[in-house]
């Protein structure tokens, strides 16, 4: 279990578990379902056990390997901004990698959903899909996960750390393209779960609540921010996307589909984090872990610290836009350190600060 047995009982824990299983619960929305009974048909057989099999012998041993050779070539192509010897020890990760992924496809397989019918599309529960939970993935995944935890740990340089996640991202990236539009949407659900937990501190989020009662005002707030994630997220992508409609990374311009993902789910890594510093009252983690993981990424991907601090005000807008003013005021210090952490490479002045958000 990626969540300690004894921890995952206490109610607060199992609430926000609950919160963060729900990330993972299939998204139909791009298949344009209504009144379209083919591609109803075309879900139902994806998710049947024969459809899991076709799935899974689509995305064989040899395919994964050769998607994640190129992922990890993709990766070096893209940090070539640092010095090769940097990524020594990430020589065996493609190899790695795969192993997880034809894991991933043994889980696959072996799920069952419950009853397909027409109804499915609107069910949010995973087991209508036949998808397992973050603790049933977890247990399966046990040992590779252990074993990434420990390539984090004994990681040289905090650039392997972003090699490290962007080449699974590059990895998913890849995989999913091998796939027919339904059975992406399941595969997906795995490969987000790995994604995340290179990128983003879930599980702490989760236990760092293991102290308050479901009644506190804190846990009342990341309670009930966590499920509006990726929307925020969303939201600020959009609004920041039109401040930069030039920009363009090492992997394309801001409106390509795999950097799009990539911002999005960093804006999710950042309200994780905000949210860890909020529930344990130490604002060290946003200054230590994730300024630190986004100076090396974001510079090796060419983007620059003035759109990085204008996607901080735009984030922190949504997100105190989205709070009363008396629960604005518990989270305004760790609202604050984000701020001032990513002005400091810019050494912008308060007033500066005010030009910009305007």
């Amino acid at each position: 279990m990626l969540i300690d047995y004894e921890l995952s009982q206490i109610q607060t824990v199992e609430h926000l578990i609950k919160i963060w299983t729900a990330r993972y619960v299939p998204n139909v929305s791009a298949l344009a379902l209504d009144n379209n009974q083919a591609i109803r048909d075309r879900l139902r057989l994806t998710a049947s056990k024969q459809g899991r099999i076709n799935t899974a012998n689509k995305l064989h041993k040899h395919l994964i390997e050769d998607q994640c050779s190129l992922a990890a070539v993709r990766a070096r192509e893209l940090y070539s901004y640092y010095d090769a010897s940097t990524f020594e020890e990430t020589v065996n990760l493609a190899q790695f990698t795969s192993r997880i992924y034809l894991k991933l496809m043994e889980v696959y397989q072996g799920s069952t959903p419950t009853v397909i019918s027409s109804q499915t599309a609107s069910d949010l529960s995973l087991e209508t899909w036949g998808i397992p939970n973050v603790d049933e993935l977890a247990l399966e995944l046990g040992l590779f996960l252990l074993e990434l935890k420990e390539r984090y740990r004994s990681a040289k340089s905090l650039q392997s750390v972003g090699f490290m996640s962007t080449q699974i991202t590059l990895s998913n990236e890849l995989i999913l393209g091998q796939l027919a539009p339904t059975e992406q949407v399941f595969i997906n659900c795995y490969l987000k779960f790995l994604e995340e937990q290179v990128s983003l501190p879930w599980q702490r989020v989760c236990t760092a609540t293991a102290n308050y009662t479901l009644t506190s005002k804190a846990f009342s707030i990341v309670e009930r921010m966590l499920p509006l994630t990726t929307e925020i997220s969303t939201t600020v992508y959009e609004r920041w996307s039109k401040s930069f409609q030039t920009y363009s990374s090492r992997r394309g311009g801001i409106n390509n589909p795999g950097v799009r993902h990539s911002l999005i789910r960093d804006l999710d890594m950042f309200q994780a984090y905000l949210w860890l510093c909020f529930l344990e009252k130490n604002t060290a983690f946003i200054d230590q872990e994730l300024s630190a993981i986004c100076s090396i990424v974001l510079n090796a991907l060419k983007v620059s610290w003035e759109m990085i601090i204008e996607g901080v005000f735009l984030l922190t807008d949504e997100i105190m836009q989205r709070l009363d003013p008396e629960l604005q005021e518990l989270i305004k210090p760790y609202i604050r350190a984000m701020i001032k952490t990513f002005s400091k490479p810019l050494n912008i002045t308060t007033n500066a600060i005010a030009d910009l958000r305007r």
